[in-house]
């Protein structure tokens, strides 16, 4: 199938749109013409006519056809007017006949009141009127015509013209108006020939937009702006691949040079024995980390298949908080849940909402100096009349080191760690607070932190409640 630019198909429909305007305007010019002309000719004739009937009403005037005749010659001598006219009376006698007026009545009955005719006389174009008018009680016929050739030649004229000069105009408006869609699409153009040389490698390149105000600079801003969001997506892809590479690697490449080691020379059982602990505590560390990794791979697809059921987030709680003092007194720290046991209904991924605390809580004791505590609260608002169902506050509260307010946004950020205090030796590859905020996501809540430099933090969370 031929591809036609829009350049070529504007020009056509513009040049066609403006045939059929001008094929309509020139019909509605020649019928009004037409019609005008004829009008014309037509009062002419009436006129004619009633002079007639007005000389016949005339007092005085003789109701015999000799005399009749005789009067009529005589007043049609002084009157030009009366030039291509007859006179009959009621018998067919014709009583005045003009010098020349061969129009041949067409049979058919009697003469209406009044009626026209275009009739062709030896190759004359004429319009004829033929009228029956009453004077003093006695019926007369009248026949008047007037040549018409005249009128044909203008209008042939005008015809000729029309002819010529609508071809002309539509190629004439069809070229101005190629020229002035060029115009008109040449930023397209460059829009397009600058969006060609965007690539993966130069998304720093963006579109010119051009000052009109128009619907071309409104799209040239919206294409910069998805520019911008695509820039985004794969900088973060970029920084993402380069950070698992990195994270990856020093696991395997422990276990690689272990491996290596162990196998250079003979070993005791126990030499091997600490070998594969450290291979198995590096590949335990490796596949953690890739099972994080997919976890937000899935959460980025939009993947989210896990089961979810009514929970009642106390509950759960009480039945983490050994554990989670157990975690907090190995680093000397306190663990503490307010209130415990409080119900708290929703609809949530047990596993999910399980990492998720464990997560803020591992995260908080990590940067939390001994002696310090770990403060888990939640809160319970009621939902209105209309949905019954509330919200539910996880937080998440420390007395550690704090965050920067210029870090806050980024914290959750994949392998983002602060400096000093968030290194590869305090655990973890960076992925903690990102995994919880994409558990968060996928449960339609928000996750926030708010935290000053020495002060503390508090990662607030807030789900939906089941009612």
């Amino acid at each position: 199938m031929t591809r036609r630019s829009i350049r070529l198909r504007l020009t056509a429909w513009f040049a066609a749109v403006l045939g059929v305007v001008l094929v309509a305007l020139v019909a509605a010019v020649w019928w009004a013409l037409t019609d005008s002309v004829t009008d014309t000719i037509d009062g002419s004739l009436a006129d004619r006519v009633a002079a007639v009937e007005r000389f016949l009403s005339q007092p005085g005037t003789s109701q015999a056809a000799e005399e009749l005749r005789e009067d009529l010659r005589e007043y049609a001598a002084l009157d030009p007017g009366w030039a291509m006219i007859r006179i009959e009376d009621a018998d067919g006698t014709v009583l005045y006949k003009s010098e020349g007026f061969v129009v041949v009545r067409v049979a058919g009955g009697s003469a209406p009141a009044a009626r026209y005719l275009d009739v062709s006389v030896r190759g004359q174009a004429m319009r004829v009127l033929t009228a029956r008018i009453l004077v003093r009680g006695r019926p007369y016929v009248v026949d008047v015509a007037l040549p018409t050739g005249e009128l044909q030649e203008v209008l042939a004229e005008f015809q000729v013209v029309v002819l010529v000069l609508i071809p002309l105009g539509i190629v004439a408006a069809a070229l101005g108006g190629y020229w002035i869609s060029g115009r008109a699409l040449a930023p397209v153009d460059r829009i397009t020939s600058t969006a060609r040389s965007i690539t993966a490698d130069h998304l720093d390149r963006r579109l010119d937009v051009p000052a009109t105000g128009d619907e071309l600079q409104r799209l040239s801003e919206t294409l910069n702006a998805m520019l911008d969001r695509l820039s985004g997506s794969f900088e973060d892809v970029r920084r993402f691949t380069a950070d698992a590479s990195h994270e990856l690697r020093t696991p395997v490449s422990v276990m690689r040079t272990t491996a290596e080691v162990a196998l250079r020379q003979t070993r005791s059982p126990e030499e091997y024995r600490a070998a594969l602990e450290d291979v198995l505590r590096d590949a335990e560390r490796a596949s953690t980390l890739i099972e994080d990794l997919l976890l937000l791979a899935r959460t980025d697809a939009g993947v989210d298949q896990a089961a979810r059921e009514p929970i009642d987030l106390g509950a759960l709680l009480s039945d983490m908080q050994a554990r989670l003092a157990a975690h907090g007194e190995a680093r000397g720290l306190t663990v503490s849940i307010e209130p415990p046991g409080i119900p708290a209904f929703a609809v949530v991924d047990h596993a999910a909402i399980v990492r998720l605390i464990w997560i803020l809580v591992d995260n908080a004791v990590k940067y939390t100096p001994a002696p310090g505590s770990v403060t888990v609260a939640l809160e319970k608002e009621p939902g209105t009349i209309s949905d019954g169902r509330g919200t539910i506050t996880v937080t998440v509260r420390d007395t550690g080191i704090g965050v920067a307010p210029e870090e806050q946004t980024r914290v959750f950020d994949r392998f983002y760690r602060t400096d000093p205090a968030r290194s590869r030796d305090s655990g973890g590859a960076g992925l903690g607070l990102s995994i919880a905020r994409a558990i968060v996501a996928r449960h339609g809540g928000q996750i926030t932190i708010d935290s000053a430099p020495g002060q503390g933090s508090c990662v607030r969370v807030v789900l939906s409640g089941s009612g």
